[in-house]
């Protein structure tokens, strides 16, 4: 008898453990709308790529903003769209007017979170508090900065 209720606490202190471990870990999901402005004094595109093939663009006037569009996710994702098929840039080129460049990559290798614009912690108004919510707007500002970096488009 005391062999079958020992053996009886080993199964169920295993089969908890099992149970625990197994669970899975759901993060909430996030509403996030992402917002690019021009700051510069010439016009340019955002065009987003996936394996090269340009999917979206967003031309912005000097001193414009544009909404890319929202998601829905467990945190924020850039460039990712859902019509008509789901889509998720891994790269982005800001064309300006004067023929100028810069590229970015989602999976450039230095950051897991990829090259500046991939990269939800380096918008202008991205704080741990303004994330920890369930709804909120990421803004990303192109600056005169962005523009003197900026080379021929090849």
């Amino acid at each position: 008898m005391q062999r079958k209720i020992t053996w009886m606490l080993f199964l169920i202190f295993g089969i908890s453990a099992l149970f625990s471990s197994c669970q899975k870990r759901i993060e909430p999901i996030h509403t996030v709308t992402y917002v690019y402005k021009n700051e510069t004094t010439s016009n340019l595109v955002i065009e987003v790529y996936d394996n090269g093939i340009k999917f979206k663009h967003f031309p912005i006037s000097p001193n414009e903003e544009v909404e890319t569009g929202t998601t829905r996710e467990e945190g924020p994702a850039p460039f990712l769209f859902y019509e008509p098929t789901m889509k998720y840039g891994d790269s982005v080129v800001i064309r300006f007017s004067d023929n100028r460049c810069i590229n970015f990559s989602r999976n450039s290798g230095v950051d897991i979170y990829g090259d500046k614009i991939f990269d939800y912690r380096k918008y202008d108004n991205y704080s741990e508090q303004l994330v920890s919510g369930n709804t909120f707007t990421l803004i990303y500002s192109i600056t005169e900065e962005d523009y003197n970096s900026s080379l021929a488009c090849e």
